[in-house]
This record gives C-alpha cells, sequence and structure tokens, in this order.
C-alpha cells in the first residue's frame, strides 16, 4: 500500500457535473499512475468501464442509499478494498447530489485513514442553471452542499458575464472561494494546488 493517497471530493447536487468533471480530469492523468473513482449510485452520465479499465482507472460504485450518511460501512468497504486491492494513486469520491461531506472528511481525515489518505479540498460543483432557479437556490440540501464545500467551482457558460455575476454572488454570500472551471488541463492543476 502506499504511504500517502491523493484523494479528492468532488460534490455538487444532481446534475451540477460531477461525472462529467471526473471524466475530464481522468483524461490528463499520467499514463504510469493508477487512479480510482469511488462513486455514489452513478446517475444517467456514467464512467466508460472500458475506457477506464484500459486506462488504469477503476470505478467502484456505492448502492444502497447515501454513502455519506453516518459515513456508512458499505462505504468503507468500498474505499478499503480499493486501497488494499487497487493501491492507487489518486482517489476521486463523488457522493450522492444531497451528501453531507461532513461526515465523509471526518471519516477520510479519522485515525485510521491519516496514514493513507491526503485528503484535498472538498469542491462542489455549481450549476448556472441550478444558480437561477429557486427551486435549487432555496433547498436546503442545495445550500447545505455548498456551506460544508471548501471551495465552489462552475463552468464557464454561453450566459457567462451574467452567470459569473451569480455564482460570485453565492461564493460571496458563504465565503467561499470559486474558481472558474476552463474545461481544460488548468482544471487539473487547480484541484493539484489545492
Amino acid at each position: 500500500m502506499k504511504t500517502s493517497i491523493v484523494c479528492h471530493i468532488i460534490a455538487g447536487f444532481l446534475d451540477s457535473g460531477k461525472s462529467s468533471f471526473i471524466k475530464q480530469l481522468i483524461s490528463y492523468k499520467p499514463s504510469h499512475e493508477k487512479w480510482a473513482v469511488l462513486v455514489n449510485e452513478s446517475g444517467r452520465n456514467q464512467y466508460g468501464k472500458d475506457f477506464c479499465r484500459h486506462n488504469q482507472v477503476f470505478i467502484k460504485e456505492v448502492y444502497g442509499g447515501c454513502l455519506c450518511c453516518s459515513a456508512g460501512m458499505p462505504f468503507r468497504v468500498a474505499l478499503n478494498n480499493l486501497i488494499k486491492e487497487v493501491n492507487p494513486d489518486r482517489i476521486f469520491i463523488e457522493p450522492a447530489g444531497a451528501g453531507h461531506l461532513k461526515n465523509i472528511q471526518h471519516l477520510l481525515q479519522s485515525q485510521f485513514y491519516l496514514p493513507v489518505l491526503t485528503l484535498k479540498s472538498c469542491i462542489c460543483l455549481l450549476s448556472y442553471k441550478q444558480l437561477n432557479d429557486q427551486k435549487y437556490s432555496q433547498n436546503e440540501g442545495y445550500l447545505s452542499l455548498i456551506k460544508q464545500a471548501d471551495i465552489l467551482c462552475i463552468k464557464a457558460d454561453k450566459n457567462e458575464d451574467e452567470d459569473e455575476v451569480s455564482a460570485k454572488k453565492m461564493a460571496r454570500e458563504y465565503a467561499k472561494p470559486l474558481y472558474l472551471l476552463k474545461g481544460n488541463a488548468d482544471d487539473f492543476s487547480f484541484i493539484e494546488q489545492n
């Protein structure tokens, strides 16, 4: 087992683009590294298992509800199996859209995982569509994800100026740094530094 596996939590509400973002990051994986993704019941945007297997990216799905509720046993078993069987250089954790990030962070920073994992900043992806829809922007679960994240990220969109204002307002309101995703290798450099 490696002495330190880099670990990222990529959170966001349903349809915020978590899987798409992780797939983008996978495209920048150095060929000599093994990466793993621990995903909570992948939705419509599933990972291409053949592509991943061929490129030393290992996908583990956790079924049976929210993986972060009390950082349940299925999550721990899946994480432990990834560490033991795959021995990855990097792990991405993609919780369900309404995840309790603090539970996951608490577990990953516990005495058991501290010698094994280096937890990077918890990233919450925002969606312009959701930011501008009161059904989301006033939803307690949505706002809870934002409160629990370390950094907010949003993908550049066609209505860039207007949408960027909404994202910046949300970031200011919750005193969170905001990073505008570029859709290129700069995004990987960003998560490496944070």
